[in-house]
């Protein structure tokens, strides 16, 4: 089952980048352009919103079945002299939770500003650093095609 998820886990990856891309790309486009928010950024913002939350969801399903955060959690000490452990039981998920909740809160901030550039703006600093959180989290020794 755990094989399944992980699989899942970092296919789902490559889209949440993908959509972060497309968000920031839209954000960036609009600052300076003129262009309505709503037409297009604030589409493109809650995509990437949501499937950042997709992704953290199934993170949180592979931390409770993954053979590796159990063993981890036998022997905490173990596991955080370990940098590879260290890495997917505490780094990960602390650096994609503040990702979710950058994107999160970069959608909620955008759509209450004052104006379009001002909701362009927002968003794209907001994208940005979920986006570099992310990116920071990600563990890219795994294979960028994962294998079911």
């Amino acid at each position: 089952m755990s094989s399944i998820i992980l699989a899942l886990h970092s296919l789902v990856r490559w889209f949440v980048l993908l959509f972060a891309i497309v968000a920031l790309v839209r954000s960036l486009k609009g600052i300076n352009g003129g262009v309505d928010y709503a037409t297009g950024a604030k589409r493109a913002v809650s995509i990437f919103t949501m499937s950042v939350h997709l992704q953290f969801l199934l993170g949180l399903v592979l931390f409770g079945v993954s053979p590796l955060t159990r063993q981890a959690m036998g022997d905490m000490g173990a596991a955080m002299r370990d940098p590879g452990v260290r890495f997917f039981v505490v780094e990960h998920p602390v650096l994609m939770l503040l990702g979710v909740v950058a994107a999160t809160v970069a959608g909620v901030i955008a759509r209450r500003g004052a104006d379009d550039a001002v909701r362009h703006r927002r968003a794209a600093i907001g994208v940005a650093l979920a986006l570099g959180l992310i990116l920071a989290g990600i563990p890219w020794q795994r294979p960028v095609v994962p294998h079911f």
